[in-house]
């Protein structure tokens, strides 16, 4: 029996050793990247935001409500660590009864105020643009062509992190992805910061204004005698995120937009206000992102560790059980209490 008991200790200490090693080199490098079937939706909300309201040429104050759909595609053929995720953002003026926006990028819908659609491909571990030529790269913009709105596919060449930061983050800059600019900016490393009780990495991206195009618009709009006029469209940013480090998941975002037109030394506001994740994205986003930093951060050191101690203290147990033990001796002391 006692044989039997010793050699399950010693099988079970090898195999916790055995696993720990597993669970460091093979389990968490496989983990740590993004699935190929990942899909999920993140609410946003631009509160008092002041958008240029087409129907009546004018700026006017609303909230905004912004939904954020993000899929990947599993079925395209990408080369290994990559991924490509497709996101269809829509923003709702909320003043608009019955507000919505067409599934497939039609802005004309009343309430609609912008729809975007993305498909980008991006390396599984570093969440940096990737060079993918077979995947697709691209941006559907609704474009108004003679008072009807027509989707147009424009290919975007990305760099830099565009959806999430890497696995494993440092504290140090990234090069961050703006769509409205059409490249990467830098994303300076500004500390650590608790949000809901999760230890984050705090980055700011700022983007000075600047000409993205032009846009025509009616001479009414600058208080100009001219059927139409050429305006610059001005375009800046700062951009707040919070990432868990262990993941490089964004858990909040705010972004304080200033997108404008200039004519003649005037500014007409385009959309200019303070976009942010919902309070229960925020929550969310962080509740996920304290299990994914416990599971995967513990893949790292404790898990390993954990299970190397207690495979060695199997060992060792299994090793003492199985020692045989010594003939009884009996010492003169002893001899004398028995005769005693």
């Amino acid at each position: 029996m006692r044989r039997v008991i010793s050699t399950t200790l010693i099988g079970l200490g090898a195999f916790l050793i055995m696993a720990a090693v597993l669970v460091k080199f093979y389990a968490h490098p496989s983990l740590a990247t993004m699935p190929t079937n990942y899909e999920s939706t993140t609410e946003l909300q631009a509160i008092d935001a002041t958008i240029f309201d087409a129907s009546t040429l004018e700026p006017k104050s609303t909230d905004l409500a912004i939904s954020s759909y993000t899929v990947a595609d599993s079925d395209v053929a990408t080369p290994d660590g990559v991924v490509v995720w497709v996101n269809r953002t829509s923003i709702l003026d909320t003043s608009v009864e019955g507000a919505t926006c067409d599934p497939t990028v039609n802005a004309a819908l009343p309430g609609c105020f912008q729809q975007t659609s993305d498909r980008s491909p991006f390396g599984a571990e570093s969440g940096a643009a990737a060079a993918c030529p077979d995947c697709g790269s691209y941006v559907d913009e609704s474009v108004d062509v003679g008072g009807e709105y027509v989707v147009e596919q424009v290919e975007v060449n990305r760099s830099g992190q565009i959806f999430k930061g890497p696995f494993d983050m440092g504290k140090e800059d990234l090069q961050w992805w703006d769509s409205s600019l059409g490249e990467a900016t830098t994303m300076k490393y500004v500390g650590t910061e608790k949000v809901d009780g999760l230890e984050t990495y705090k980055l700011v991206q700022t983007i000075e204004p600047t000409q993205i195009g032009t846009r025509d618009l009616p001479g009414s709009v600058f208080d100009v005698d001219a059927d139409t006029i050429t305006a610059d469209e001005m375009y800046g940013m700062v951009r707040t995120i919070w990432f868990e480090p262990t993941t490089g998941s964004p858990v909040k975002r705010v972004e304080v937009r200033n997108q404008y037109f200039a004519y003649d030394g005037q500014d007409v506001p385009a959309f200019v206000g303070t976009v942010e994740y919902t309070p229960d994205t925020v929550s969310g986003l962080v509740d996920d992102g304290k299990f994914q930093s416990f599971f995967l951060g513990g893949m790292v050191w404790l898990f390993p560790l954990t299970m190397i101690v207690l495979g060695l203290a199997a060992i060792a147990g299994g090793l003492q059980i199985r020692r045989p033990g010594g003939r009884k001796r009996t010492g003169k002391k002893d001899r004398e209490l028995v005769t005693a």
